[in-house]
């Protein structure tokens, strides 16, 4: 057990070193840094002074809701730490950190017990499994390469080991060996990846305002104007005119589509629209063209209802369409059409007869 232990601390360190030198500067570098601590804590609980035992305890119960936010910081176009989801991994550790004094002492009824321990370990499953759902899900909509290697390998190995660690110390099913070779091998394996992609693993700092991403428009804007001005190559070109002609409107579009409809590989469409226009994110690239076509027309046509606008454009429902307007014009369709409608009436007004 020490020897797996301390193989298992040594990777850590390793891996905490490495980490701090390289990515501590950005977000999802100081939440992967309190992973490792957190790591440590469930590895050494088992050696800690009774005394001290609350600490390691309490610390490793911040394991599931760390790599749930590790996931949205790397996967997400736009975070969601603020929903349900960022609910239930707060509660996966506070409440627990917070019920276990009165817990232990059993001073707490039942329902105390359930509310503040139990319903926490239900809710650490249900974070990790999201995450690792959302790493498989949002994979393919990512347009950098290495990048996109990198982090499948990297989350899914850690993934993998926070779930296995999860369910083990929740259900009991375990022996103390477990954690340094669970700590040790995921350890290791993410210390590979970090040191032979850090390239890749760089890339997941923020970046500024991808080309052509559409802003709120001081004055009306067509589709076609959100394509590269300067066509590079032939396929930058049948990527154009395929977009001008509204091809993004197409319901579930996706990457493999658009590729078959430009006539090359998926990964040189990657490439393409990565590279052409600075997009990140597949699904990013297509909402923005959208919103640019549909905030044009709220103005426009003004007593044209939002929903068949939001159906036109390639949205399945309106809350969808909705959520992906409120994501990029940072205001709802309904306040949007009314303010661009007031600031075209004013125009009028001021403008001489």
């Amino acid at each position: 057990m020490l020897t797996l232990t301390g193989f298992g601390l040594g990777c850590l360190v390793s891996l905490f070193v490495v980490s701090w030198r390289d990515f501590r500067h950005l977000l999802v570098g100081k939440v992967f840094i309190l992973m490792i601590i957190t790591s440590g804590a469930y590895l050494i609980d088992p050696l800690a002074p009774a005394d001290w035992r609350w600490v390691t305890s309490d610390l490793q119960t911040a394991l599931p809701a760390l790599f749930w936010v590790l996931c949205q910081l790397v996967f997400a176009a736009r975070p969601q730490l603020m929903s349900i989801w960022g609910g239930m991994a707060l509660y996966s550790f506070a409440v627990p950190v917070f019920s276990r004094p009165f817990i232990e002492t059993g001073s707490w009824p039942e329902w105390g017990v359930f509310l503040g321990w139990e319903l926490g370990k239900w809710f650490e499953y249900a974070v990790v499994l999201h995450g690792v759902m959302y790493v498989i899900h949002h994979w393919r909509d990512d347009l950098v390469e290495t990048r996109r290697q990198a982090r499948l390998a990297f989350l899914l190995v850690l993934g993998s080991a926070v779930g296995v660690a999860t369910i083990s110390l929740n259900f009991g099913i375990y022996h103390e060996v477990t954690r340094g070779m669970i700590v040790g091998m995921a350890a290791l394996a993410i210390l590979f990846c970090v040191v032979s992609s850090r390239e890749g693993l760089l890339e997941l700092a923020p970046q500024e305002s991808p080309l052509g991403e559409l802003q709120p428009p001081e004055q009306d804007l067509r589709v076609a104007d959100k394509l590269p001005r300067q066509i590079d190559s032939d396929d930058a070109k049948k990527l154009a005119d395929l977009m001008a002609d509204g091809f993004y409107k197409q319901e579930k579009l996706t990457l493999k589509q658009l590729a078959e409809a430009i006539g090359i590989p998926e990964y040189r469409a990657r490439r393409l629209i990565n590279q052409t226009l600075g997009y990140r994110n597949f699904n990013d690239y297509i909402n923005q063209l959208r919103i640019a076509e549909a905030s044009n027309r709220l103005v426009a046509t003004p007593d044209e209802p939002i929903l068949n606008i939001s159906l036109d454009v390639g949205y399945r429902t309106l809350s969808s369409f909705n959520r992906a307007f409120r994501d990029i014009m940072d205001t709802t369709p309904t306040a949007y059409r009314q303010a661009r409608s007031a600031d075209v009436g004013e125009q009028t007004l001021c403008s001489p007869t």
